[in-house]
C-alpha cells in the first residue's frame, strides 16, 4: 500500500513540475515575441462624416465631395460619399 501511495505521489509531483515548466516556457516565448514586435504608434482620431465612426487618420480612405477631398473610414463610406 505504501508503494502505491509513493508512486501516486511521484506522479502527482511530476505532473506539477511539467505544468510549471509549460507555463514558464509559454511566458518566456510571449516575452520573446513581444520584445521583437514594434510598439504601435498612436494615430490621430478622426470622425467619418458619412457613418459617424471614429477611425485612425493613418488608415483613412480619400473620397471626393465635389472638388473637396474628404477622409472616410472605409471603401463603403467612400462610395456612399461620392454617390451623393
Amino acid at each position: 500500500m505504501t508503494r502505491v501511495a509513493a508512486v501516486l505521489l511521484l506522479v502527482f509531483v511530476g505532473l506539477l513540475l511539467l505544468r510549471a515548466l509549460r507555463l514558464f516556457v509559454e511566458r518566456w516565448l510571449q516575452r520573446l515575441v513581444s520584445s521583437r514586435r514594434p510598439a504601435p504608434e498612436v494615430g490621430e482620431a478622426a470622425r467619418d462624416p458619412v457613418c459617424g465612426a471614429w477611425f485612425d487618420r493613418r488608415l483613412a480612405v480619400a473620397g471626393r465631395r465635389g472638388a473637396e477631398v474628404v477622409e472616410v473610414c472605409s471603401e463603403g463610406c467612400r462610395r456612399r460619399l461620392e454617390a451623393g
